[in-house]
Parts: C-alpha cells; structure tokens; sequence
C-alpha cells in the first residue's frame, strides 16, 4: 500500500510541476519583458539627464561632476572607462554599438556615454536584487506546497489504504486454502463493489473445491467397490491361479486400483490448504537411501550421487514421492544409467535427476507435465505408467512454492531439475 501512495503521491506532484511550470513561463516571459522596457527607458532617462549635466565639462572630470551630483535615484550610478570593465569581446562591442549590457552577477547595466571612452554603470538595480531574490522564495514556496499536497493525499487515502489492505490479507488467506476468508467494508466504501466481487468469487472456488472433492471421494468410492467384488468373485472362481487369463485379470484390477490412486493423490496436490510438514533432512545420506530402494529393484542401474550441502529442507513424503517418480522414470525410459544431484545455489534448493536415454524434445518439456499425457516413442506408454507422474511431480513442486524444470542431461538424455526455496546449508559436501 505504501508503494501506491508513493505513486500517487509522485503523479500529483509530477503534474503539479508542469502546471506550475507552464504558468510560471508565461509569467516569466511576460514580466522580463516588461521589466526589460521599463529599465532601458529608465536608463535612457538617466543618460540623458546625465549627458546634459556633462554638457561642456571636460571628460577627465567627469566621474568627479557625476559623484557630486544627487540623482534621487534608488540606484547608483557611476562612470568608468571602457577599457577597466570586465567585458569579453562580443559585450563590449556590443556596448561599443551603444547598446545596454548586463552584469548578471553585479545585477548591473552599462552603457556608452555620448561615443566617448567612458561608461555609464547603474546599479545593482532594486528591481533585480528583488527578483533575484524572489526565484528562491518561488523554489522555497514550490517546495512547500509540494510537501503539504501529502497531507490531503494521505487524508484521501487512508481509509482507501486500510481496506485495500483487508482485501490484500482476504487474498493471502485464500490463496493459503482458507476458503471462508471473507471481506467485510462499509456500505459508503467506495471498493465495496470490488468487496461484493472478490467475496462472490472466494464463495465460488470453496464451493467448486468442495464439489470438486465430493465428486472424486464418490467416484472412488464407487470404483472400489465394485473393484472389491470382482476380486472376491474373481478369487471364488475354480480357477489356476496361474491361468494367463487369472493373471491378466488380476493385472489389470490392479492397474485401475493403482489409477485410482494415483487420481486420488494428484487431486489432492491440487488444493491449496494442502498441510504441509517440513524437516531439515541430512542430504546425502536421505538421498542414498532412495538410490538404494530404486536399485533394490532395478540391480543392472549404474547410479551416481552428487551432493553439495548436507542440509535438505522439504516434506519428507511428499519429496520422496516426487523424486521416486523421477527416477523410476529414468530406470523405464533411460539406457542404464541415472545420476542424482543435489545442491543449494542463491538460497535456492535445487534436486536433479539426469539419464543417458532419448530425451526429451523442447517443444514436448511443458506438455509433459500435463495429466495424462505421455510421450511415445521416446517415453511412450508402453513401458506402462498413467501420464500422471510427471503431473504429480510439478504439482508436489508447486506446494513447496517451487517448480520442475526439464533440459538436455550431460549424459544424452533428459535432466528434470526441482527447484524450491530452502535453508542455506552450513555443511559443503564432496562429490561421491
């Protein structure tokens, strides 16, 4: 909110200036202009009372004629000659023509007297002392004003200010699942349509997540059930179990149980009041431990492990649920080779899984991700698998306010790297 009073702040000052300037121009220009008349006519004045008053003096006794006389002026006036005053070339040729020359740090005017070698200098001039002056009152007043345009603005937008603040902690909530955050402002508030708006639509997605689950409990419910009988019925039949028509039976019953499993876990990734448990797990020897499971069921697999901090920030079963998917992943679809890595770079948590099997090409690393979808031949759905792996992965990913990026691995086929934020780790590791 700060940020937006600053902002509004700086447009009203921003054009406030231009106005100012642009009246201050038009003044400017008007009033130099007319001062300028009014001081050559003034000067012109003067020279000719004082032409007349030299009239037959000597020149060498001029500037002690003119030191005695009182001109009642609210300026003084003095001669010297051309050659003592500090003029670069084009002034005084242009005081030579007999034109007025300025001094603008003396606030001084001269002028030739009668084509001879002296100059009448007159000033400073009250007039500009006083205009000199004036333009740091007018920078002084400026400033002022500017600053004293905060109070009605901060007036202005103070309640606006708190209850834009009601509505940004309302969004937080609800992004954080607390679905029955509400926003409650006064019926003379002037976001109070934007109130209605953001409480009609927080009521709309609690009740579309509530369907939502409702609908996949019921679902799976009802599949289960039936699934049950059949394998009851399945296990009464005066069959071998060893009949290939058996065993492909009871195959496929746990495919859809394992499907449905998976939907189940996938749709409630998707909430998010999803209830997360974070530890700070040792790195390497956590790691290790999944490489062992995996090679406990694929033994022909040459795995390498790579971890450069100790100290891994994550919940537990849901990491290992995301990084067991990779790698199941790479031992189905890469040619026997796998390497995990695990490092920690600008705060940032980062988990790699890399294979030496076909890869991945860039225009198929988003769709990927995507439930149900599966890629062939490269990663097709022969080798098995529903398309919802990957899905699960990102969206495991998401929880951790995190996200899982694909590349090109050094080994020739695909890297998946998870990112998520994380706890800078005291302890480098070695390479192992």
């Amino acid at each position: 909110m700060r940020k937006l009073f600053i902002q509004f702040y700086l447009l009203l000052i921003f054009s406030f200036l231009v106005a100012v300037s642009l009246a201050g121009l038009v003044y400017k220009e008007v009033a130099e202009k007319a001062g300028d008349r009014a001081l050559a006519d003034l000067l012109k004045t003067t020279l000719t009372l004082i032409e007349h008053t030299l009239d037959g003096v000597p020149q060498p006794q001029w500037p002690a004629e003119l030191a005695r006389l009182d001109h009642e002026l609210d300026f003084s006036v003095s001669l010297q000659p051309l050659q003592s005053l500090p003029l670069d070339p084009v002034s005084m040729q242009a005081l030579l023509r007999g034109d007025i020359v300025m001094l603008e740090d003396d606030l001084t005017y001269l002028q030739r007297v009668k084509q001879s070698q002296y100059a009448l200098v007159a000033g400073p001039m009250s007039y500009l002392v006083f205009m000199h002056e004036l333009k740091w009152l007018d920078y002084a007043l400026l400033t002022m004003i500017g600053l004293s345009l905060a109070i009605p603005v901060l007036l202005w937008m103070r309640p606006h200010w708190n209850e834009l603040v009601q509505l940004e902690n309302a969004a937080k909530q609800l992004s954080q699942g607390q679905f029955q955050a509400r926003v409650s402002l006064a019926p003379a508030s002037g976001l109070q349509p934007l109130a209605r708006g953001f409480n009609h639509m927080a009521q709309s997605v609690e009740r579309l997540l509530e369907s939502k689950q409702t609908l996949i409990n019921a679902v799976a419910h009802e599949l289960r059930t039936p699934l049950a009988r059949l394998r009851y019925r399945l296990a009464l039949l005066d069959v071998d179990a060893a009949n290939p028509v058996h065993e492909g039976i009871e195959r496929d019953l746990n495919n859809i149980g394992s499907l449905i499993d998976e939907l189940l876990l996938h749709a409630r990734l998707s909430r998010p009041d999803l209830p997360m448990q974070p530890e700070t797990l040792p790195a390497h020897a956590w790691l290790r431990q999944r490489l062992d499971d995996l090679t406990s069921h694929h033994p022909q697999l040459r795995v390498s492990l790579r971890v450069y901090q100790d100290s891994l920030h994550a919940d537990p079963t849901l990491l290992a649920r995301a990084l067991d998917n990779l790698l199941n992943n790479a031992a189905n679809y890469g040619q026997g080779e796998i390497e995990l890595g695990f490092t920690i770079l600008n705060g940032e948590q980062q988990l790699s899984v890399a294979d030496n099997g076909h890869g991945i090409a860039e225009a198929d690393r988003a769709s990927v991700l995507e439930p149900f979808v599966r890629l062939d031949p490269s990663r097709g759905a022969g080798q098995g698998g529903y398309g919802l792996g990957l899905a699960i992965v990102r969206q495991i990913m998401l929880a951790h306010h995190g996200h899982i990026r694909i590349d090109d691995s050094p080994m020739g086929g695909a890297r998946f790297t998870l990112s998520w934020p994380g706890q800078q780790s005291d302890t480098p590791m070695n390479n192992s």
